[in-house]
């Protein structure tokens, strides 16, 4: 007997979630929090009350370019895991929110930027990105195709 596709997602997805190494587990549950956290902040909140948030700095974590490299690799990949597993769309914003908080707790100091474009079909369109430096973390890929309106916190 085969289980309708609705049932059969939570399966899916506790299978898995339990392949992952106990680290990898709780980097995502982490990211799964997060995200739904984001998504309650972006509904409950309006966006000038959300800037303080995007704009607290960290102290710098002491860690080498590999593991910092390995820590945004592993939080990108978190974030995008979790997100395809949520309920609804989890779109850009609350895995920019999600990336910059990840990377402040690891010391990971990060810049959260937000664009726009226009598209002849769509109109105006929006997108966030998260990068550290010049790296990026999350929605970086299409970064280049808009342009920057506001980054948080602002260059100093």
């Amino acid at each position: 007997m085969r289980f309708p596709t609705s049932l059969t997602s939570p399966f899916r997805l506790a299978s898995s979630f339990l392949r992952h190494p106990g680290p990898l587990k709780l980097l995502l549950a982490e990211a799964s929090v997060l995200l739904v956290f984001s998504r309650i902040l972006l509904i409950m909140l309006p966006f000038r009350r959300l800037v303080g948030l995007f704009n607290i700095t960290c102290d710098p974590g002491r860690m080498d370019a590999a593991a910092r490299e390995r820590q945004r690799r592993q939080i990108g990949w978190a974030i995008g895991r979790a997100a395809l597993h949520l309920p609804g769309q989890t779109v850009c914003f609350p895995r920019g929110i999600t990336a910059q908080i990840m990377c402040r707790r690891r010391g990971i100091d990060t810049t959260l930027y937000y664009g726009a474009k226009t598209l002849p079909d769509h109109g105006l369109t929006a997108h966030v990105w998260v990068l550290d430096g010049e790296v990026g973390v999350v929605g970086h890929e299409e970064a280049g195709l808009y342009n920057v309106l506001a980054t948080f916190p602002p260059p100093s």
